[in-house]
């Protein structure tokens, strides 16, 4: 194939033209001028009308993608209340190999937290009573997903693999206390998931997340970790983050692992051989780690029971800071997000090194949103958000191999590491996932 250049917004029109026949994807080949490096890419439509993350299970090949769109309604001069918008909260299940959807489970019959009904039925205006309220929507009461993790070597009653899925839904709130946060956990093998796979209260009814966002899963110890910002952006916030760590097996909330000071926690990611996690804080550009075999679960209420399991370590990194581990380098590449300049630290991740948690070397790229690592080609992308672009770095020089234009605002990515294929979610609008392929010089 001949490799040659396009400007970018051509490559970025040609591909989403081209992704609306998910039978025939628009592929392109491009030569990095200097580095040698050349792509090919599908985008393949996915039937997202809202998007957010991506997870890969690399155990049964499987590419899950979110979809938190809310239901919105609005009521006229005379009462009449018309939809705006119906929900279509769900996740997408693509099978690598095939490029096609394999499942897709609805969040619509999941009971909304004040209790109306499922996403799909009408909102409930009864209570509505000041004429200035034109506009009611769900996105504070809806389960729809936003976050996701998967764990790929769970199993069923009968002992065969059955994948767990885990999300978190951002804007969830509890409606009196206007804050919170909403945790769905089901098994791959289900058709859809159910009331009983909820996580979002304790008996109190207080909440159990605030200003929920990400997740990581260590998939030895079947333990997921969730990050909650809570105030940390606040001028005088009172409510500290924390890490809500979830046992996948019994779907319910062990602990939760406060972030010290008031810096809240955006990004994590686990050293499952060290049974490590690391936490990349909202505010005050800190990189902490929390170890997992201290982490005590006798009293998931209490915030500051587990002080004992989290360290700070040395880095300083960036605020807004999404950690990715890699195990093979043993080394924490942490994305922190701003626009138009975002940063990416790399950190020593090896805790038997003298440098452990010491910056090793730093490179200032677009808008960083997340990166992730194929460790045996020796890349590492960042998912440019605003740019829309994945840049492609020497994952141990941080030399710029090659920019790979989306055909949306690349939000998150994955490497299927049996054929290094790059899979990348678009964020809100772009209905598509663009799948790389990236070919080495000659």
């Amino acid at each position: 194939m001949k490799h040659f250049a396009l400007p970018r917004r051509a490559l970025r029109t040609g591909v989403a033209l081209a992704a609306l026949s998910v039978t025939a994807p628009f592929a392109i080949a491009q030569e990095a001028a200097e580095s040698g490096w050349s792509y090919t890419v599908e985008s393949l439509a996915t039937g997202v009308n809202f998007g957010y993350q991506l997870a890969y299970d690399p155990v049964s090949r499987q590419v899950y993608f979110t979809d938190a769109h809310w239901r919105v309604e609005n009521r006229g001069p005379d009462g009449a209340v018309a939809v705006e918008r119906t929900a279509s909260g769900k996740v997408v299940a693509f099978d690598a190999a095939s490029r096609t959807v394999s499942h897709i489970y609805s969040y619509l019959d999941l009971t909304r937290n004040d209790g109306s009904g499922p996403d799909r039925a009408p909102l409930d205006w009864s209570g509505v009573t000041d004429p200035a309220t034109t506009s009611l929507a769900s996105n504070r009461t809806s389960f729809s997903p936003n976050g996701i993790a998967v764990d790929g070597t769970t199993t069923n009653a009968n002992g065969e693999a059955d994948a767990t899925i885990i999300t978190t839904s951002a804007r969830g709130r509890d409606l009196s206390l206007n804050y919170g946060g909403h945790v769905v956990i089901f098994n791959a093998s289900q058709d859809a998931p159910t009331d009983a796979d909820r996580l979002w209260q304790f008996e109190d009814g207080s909440p159990m997340f605030d200003g929920i966002r990400r997740i990581a899963v260590n998939s030895n110890t079947h333990k997921a970790y969730v990050t909650n910002f809570a105030e940390a952006r606040a001028d005088a916030g009172e409510r500290p983050g924390f890490i809500g760590v979830v046992d996948l097996q019994s779907r319910t909330l062990d602990a939760r692992v406060r972030i010290p000071e008031m810096f809240g926690a955006i990004g994590v990611t686990v050293d499952e051989e060290n049974n490590l996690v690391y936490v990349g804080s909202m505010t005050g550009g800190k990189l902490f780690v929390i170890d997992a075999s201290k982490v005590d679960p006798s009293d998931a209420q209490n915030l500051d029971l587990n002080a004992g399991a989290i360290t700070e370590l040395e880095a300083d990194i960036g605020e807004n800071a999404r950690p990715t581990y890699d195990p093979v380098a043993k080394r924490i590449y942490v994305s922190a997000y701003a626009d138009p300049e975002g940063v990416i630290t790399v950190v020593d991740g090896d805790p038997q090194s003298a440098d452990y948690g010491k910056v090793i070397d730093t490179v200032q790229t677009g808008p960083t949103n997340f990166v992730a690592v194929d460790a045996e080609r020796g890349l590492l992308y960042s998912a440019n958000l605003g740019a829309q672009e994945v840049v492609v770095y020497d994952a141990d020089t941080l030399d710029e191999l090659l920019r790979l234009p989306t055909s949306g605002n690349a939000l998150n990515l994955a490497v299927d590491p049996e054929t290094h294929e790059v899979w990348v979610a678009n964020f809100r609008d772009a209905s598509f996932t663009d799948v790389f392929t990236l070919h080495a010089p000659q």
